[in-house]
């Protein structure tokens, strides 16, 4: 259970691990970002939970207007598209804060899309196999 895509950034999740007892899966998140001379590369995993997952898939038909979103249980990942002065826009962003909260990361990533960008987006979240 994979999803996967090249624009406007390089992005594969892929399930390594369910929790029936609260719907959910953990995944791995592979994130490449290519621009000018520039490269940043991130990987990790965290949990979705599956009600979460459902209502971003039915939003992805639109209306933009207000942001599709989807985000992990514990708020560190945000997956977003939203219509901002009448252009489409993807943002993915991570945020980490330790519990200490000595260390702090973030990593944001914002893009203009079009509607081809788009229906490769939405056809890759909803062919994913839903196992709940």
């Amino acid at each position: 259970m994979k999803i996967e895509f090249e624009q406007p950034l390089s992005f594969a999740l892929k399930v390594i691990e369910t929790d029936e007892n609260v719907p959910s899966m953990r995944v791995n998140l592979q994130v490449v970002v290519a621009q000018f001379q520039n490269i940043c590369k991130y990987e990790g995993t965290f949990w979705i939970e599956c009600t979460i997952w459902d209502s971003f898939t039915k939003s992805l038909h639109g209306p933009y207007e207000k942001a599709v979103v989807l985000r992990d249980i514990s708020g560190c990942f945000l997956l977003a598209i939203q219509e901002i002065d009448k252009n489409l826009t993807f943002t993915w962003e991570f945020t980490k804060i330790d519990v200490g909260v000595n260390r702090q990361m973030k990593i944001a990533f914002t893009s203009v899309i079009d509607d081809e960008v788009l229906s490769k987006i939405r056809n890759e979240f909803l062919e994913f196999p839903a196992w709940w």
